[in-house]
């Protein structure tokens, strides 16, 4: 048999309702980090505990939570692949729209040092407070079924280029993961908009470089 898996709701009719005319969900995610921070800093976290227990209302939560330890590099052998292994299944159920997230218990029950955590979530919270400020529901084209399969398909790459080996990448990635994750909590098409683009040019950039890359080896290998 394989591994058991997690189940949680991620829209529930009430919160869906509600998410669209207020930020609960911004707030939720605030929270979410506030509540990190309260941890001692020899404690351990669990993957299931740094997504807010999958408790939440939309997918933009754990996204962005699954985020922010790579934007704010924290020196944790193995992270990157503790991020885009469930970033990346959270982007494919969403592909699938599925209301429902599964990712097995074993992946969920991994610990994770609380200090290097704290510290990069109080780096974050500033600027998640300073987002909340001036971000609002906009941009509907962006929440119509062709404007969320073009969120999903982005999360799904992002997820893969960030688990790649390349020095330097994870950070800015990681950045546009949490953009289109603030866009979808707050419901922001222009956030939305801004993070397709970053992902669009991302994924371009690392093409390029990985072609060039290969051209120069089979160059190499022919002299």
């Amino acid at each position: 048999m394989g591994p058991a898996l997690a189940t949680a709701d991620f829209a529930p009719p009430a919160l869906r309702a509600a998410s669209s005319h207020s930020p609960v969900q911004a707030s939720e995610l605030t929270k979410l980090f506030e509540a990190v921070l309260r941890r001692g800093d020899l404690e351990t976290l669990t993957v299931r505990e740094l997504l807010g227990g999958l408790e939440t209302s939309a997918f933009g939560i754990p996204l962005a939570a699954l985020a922010v330890p790579e934007i704010i590099p924290v020196p944790i052998p193995g992270l990157s692949l503790v991020i885009a292994i469930p970033t990346a299944m959270i982007g494919a159920q969403m592909v699938t729209a599925r209301d429902r997230v599964w990712l097995p218990e074993s992946l969920l029950d991994r610990r994770i040092q609380a200090k290097p955590l704290k510290r990069a979530v109080r780096a974050m919270l500033p600027l998640l407070r300073r987002i909340d400020g001036f971000t609002r529901p906009r941009g509907a084209i962006f929440h119509g079924k062709a404007g969320q399969r073009l969120v999903r398909v982005a999360v799904i790459i992002l997820a893969l280029l960030i688990a790649l080996p390349i020095p330097g990448t994870n950070a800015p990635l990681s950045l546009t993961v949490f953009i289109l994750a603030i866009g979808l909590i707050r419901r922001d098409g222009l956030l939305i908009a801004a993070g397709l683009l970053l992902t669009a040019a991302s994924a371009a950039l690392i093409a390029g470089a990985a072609l060039a890359l290969t051209e120069w080896l089979f160059g190499a290998l022919l002299a």
